[in-house]
């Protein structure tokens, strides 16, 4: 019997590609999230988060029921390592929610979006530490520009972004987490989700009037599956690419959900710019812009070599 493969470059190139798509995918939807989350800003932020928990834990059960990967699940619970790993990451990624949503729904969509410019950097600098990851000299320049916009804006915010940076270092370490995991992103997510889930259903029980769905007419159920949208399949999406892909390439995708939602707070949302973000913004930009040409070009290297 004779057995075909993709030679070693190909698969790279193709698994470089579809974590790249996923990755963007993730913060295309994150980014257009700004727009949804004030739909249900009747709701505490906690108990919007703690439906988002809910929500994805039902969503990712099916996905993994569909496809057959529940036993992955099961093997994440035999080993304590991957636990305790899945813990601290189900943590930060509850206090990111949490933090995100008071933020959004307070009106401080523009100290978020800081928060998120700040996490690539922070994503480079422990690819460069802890996983010994190497940037090119166009990727080196790429994140000197970026590092030079986001200072900028942090100079001219006036006091310390305490939202922006909480949200930047528990971001960044829960791409770090999620890259060193040896799980697939389904059944690592479930888990996650699986863990927070009783804390959860324990906040809604106790403060929100059923649960926070009955009594509030056909439109809030509706509002809160929708939820799935912005939390179980961007992160799905988020968790794909973190396994394959390198944290400075993880690190520079997320400049575009900010962007996007910085853009819709300050032409739809109506939150004020500073003048400074006039540069500070089109300099972040330049160094995407950079950073992605300079990994396409990589990547047509790769498909060209035999």
């Amino acid at each position: 019997m004779m057995h075909f493969s993709l030679p070693l470059h190909s698969h790279e190139c193709s698994a470089s590609c579809a974590g790249t798509g996923a990755g963007l995918g993730a913060h295309l939807l994150w980014g257009l999230a700004v727009l949804f989350w004030p739909l249900l800003g009747a709701l505490n932020p906690v108990s919007i988060m703690a439906h988002r928990m809910i929500w994805t834990v039902a969503f990712l059960g099916i996905v993994l029921l569909a496809s057959g990967h529940m036993s992955h699940v099961k093997s994440a619970f035999q080993s304590r390592r991957t636990l305790l790993a899945l813990f601290i990451a189900a943590s930060l990624l509850g206090l990111n929610w949490s933090i995100y949503l008071f933020a959004v729904t307070s009106g401080q969509i523009v100290e978020s979006s800081l928060g998120y410019f700040i996490t690539p950097l922070l994503n480079v600098l422990m690819g460069r530490l802890f996983l010994g990851e190497k940037l090119s000299r166009p990727q080196g320049m790429a994140i000197a520009l970026a590092f030079a916009g986001v200072a900028a804006s942090v100079a001219a915010y006036g006091r310390i972004p305490w939202i922006g940076f909480i949200l930047a270092l528990s971001f960044a370490l829960y791409g770090y987490v999620q890259k060193t995991l040896r799980m697939d992103a389904a059944p690592s997510l479930f888990v996650q989700a699986l863990m927070l889930l009783p804390a959860a259903a324990l906040w809604l029980g106790l403060t929100e009037e059923g649960f926070g769905i009955i009594g509030y007419g056909p439109l809030r159920p509706v509002l809160l599956i929708c939820t799935i949208a912005f939390t179980g399949l961007p992160l799905l999406l988020f968790g794909y690419a973190a396994r394959h892909v390198t944290l400075a390439t993880i690190g520079i995708l997320q400049y575009v959900s900010p962007s996007i939602s910085f853009i819709l707070a300050i032409t739809v949302l109506g939150e004020s710019m500073k003048p400074s973000d006039m540069i500070s913004f089109p300099v972040i930009w330049l160094a995407l812009a950079i950073y992605t040409w300079d990994a396409l070009h990589h990547l047509r290297d790769l498909k060209e070599k035999p």
